[in-house]
């Protein structure tokens, strides 16, 4: 990373050679030379930025005391010099240079967002990790970690950055060390504000919401999402709609607001269907479903995880319809619908054979049968499978799923008339305390 504020440099990515002298043909060490171009100064020190040396990767760094704020502009010049040291390629450039102009927008505020600017700092150092990680062959977080040690010093968001600042320099055909790079032309299609990529701008607002969400500032993160419809009108992207939607509903029922969840959770499933993804249209389908029939909404909840067993049948996954057809037997056993809850749950029961699950999923859905058949008087087969269930619930270890299912199978046969086994059903229950 080459800085001018406190960064390790990284030289310009060259390919390995073999047996290059190095003691390790073919290797290259992308941490090479990444001793600190920022050390605290002494007290005597003046406070005025102290400009270095060319380092040896031809570039300056330019070193602050540590009771000066650090402007943003050269945290801007970081950036740059740095995809310039590493030789990027234009597509690289150009995203990162978006997320830049998001920052110089923020920053040219009375009052920025300094949470907006910091998550907007870190994706775009996503996006050189990612470059750096592709030319190495192997992971880098190392322009992560320079960010993440940059924002935790005092840096001053307030800023008027001028459009050129964004635009990365030129690299040029002369070896580091030899001269400056010379500064890029400015960009008219990174001036603008209305011309900025519009799914780098969708990427940051959603990360940042994410961050507000993870911190529990649920109005602020359902701000940035509104933000990013915002920009999707008259896009025509309904699956990038659908995922926004989606996002909105997690926000709005973490927030307690589960109408206004239940709402983005079908708006999100509106998108998805028109952009013909079904299996995500599955996913937001189940989570209304769930809402409704945690908040006693049970017709409509089963009419929706009708929907998402038919949706998971086309995708023919197994797993997934098992879950969406336990679930649909669930809700219509609550409903009083023993039939069709018998006819999903048998469903279920037979890719249980086949498919890997826990022993935890198997164990309910067997005990959810057991009831359906408890409901419909088959007291045989519900005896039996709930005799089924308890053996799961012991190979899982669950102490609970068991004493839940001993008390159902204990009161399914006093129901039964068979009063002999309901008490061996009881002395085991007073076993487990």
């Amino acid at each position: 990373m080459v800085s001018r504020v406190y960064t390790p440099l990284i030289t310009p990515y060259q390919r390995p050679q073999q047996n290059a002298g190095n003691g390790n043909p073919g290797s290259i060490n992308p941490d090479e030379r990444r001793a600190p171009a920022w050390q605290p100064p002494q007290p005597d020190q003046q406070r005025a930025p102290i400009e270095s040396g060319p380092s040896n990767s031809g570039l300056k760094a330019i070193q602050h005391n540590q009771f000066q704020k650090i402007p943003l502009n050269d945290v801007i010049h970081d950036f740059n010099n740095t995809m310039t040291a590493l030789g990027v390629d234009d597509t690289t450039q150009q995203e990162v240079a978006t997320y830049l102009g998001v920052v110089r927008l923020q920053a040219g505020k009375d009052q920025p967002e300094v949470g907006y600017i910091k998550q907007t700092l870190r994706t775009a150092a996503n996006t050189l990790d990612q470059y750096i990680s592709k030319a190495l062959g192997q992971p880098s977080k190392v322009v992560k970690e320079w960010v993440d040690a940059l924002l935790m010093q005092d840096i001053d968001y307030k800023a008027n950055i001028a459009p050129e600042e964004i635009a990365p320099p030129k690299a040029t055909s002369q070896p580091p060390g030899s001269q400056e790079p010379e500064t890029a032309t400015e960009s008219p299609a990174l001036t603008k504000p209305e011309t900025l990529n519009v799914k780098t701008q969708l990427k940051s607002l959603i990360e940042t919401a994410k961050t507000f969400q993870s911190q529990q500032q649920y109005p602020q993160a359902d701000e940035k999402l509104q933000t990013a419809l915002n920009l999707l009108q008259d896009q025509d992207k309904p699956d990038w709609e659908g995922k926004i939607w989606g996002l909105r509903g997690k926000i709005l029922d973490q927030s307690g607001q589960w109408q206004k969840a239940l709402n983005a959770y079908e708006q999100a499933a509106n998108r998805f269907a028109q952009a013909q993804l079904p299996q995500k249209q599955s996913y937001a389908l189940q989570a209304a479903a769930s809402l409704l029939e945690d908040h006693g909404d049970l017709q409509k909840a089963k009419g929706y995880y009708e929907q998402v067993v038919a949706l998971d049948e086309l995708a023919n996954d197994p797993r997934t319809l098992l879950h969406s057809l336990n679930d649909l037997g669930s809700v219509a056993l609550k409903t009083g619908d023993a039939a069709q809850a018998i006819h999903v749950l048998e469903k279920a029961a037979k890719f249980l054979q086949t498919e890997g699950v826990s022993p935890a999923v198997k164990s309910d859905i067997q005990a959810n049968l057991a009831a359906a058949y408890r409901k419909n008087q088959n007291y045989n087969q519900a005896i039996e499978t709930y005799q089924q269930s308890l053996k799961t619930a012991r190979q899982a270890k669950d102490k609970t799923r068991y004493t839940s299912g001993l008390q159902q199978l204990a009161s399914l046969f006093v129901e039964a008339n068979q009063p002999q086994n309901a008490m061996k059903a009881l002395q085991r229950l007073q076993q487990l305390g």
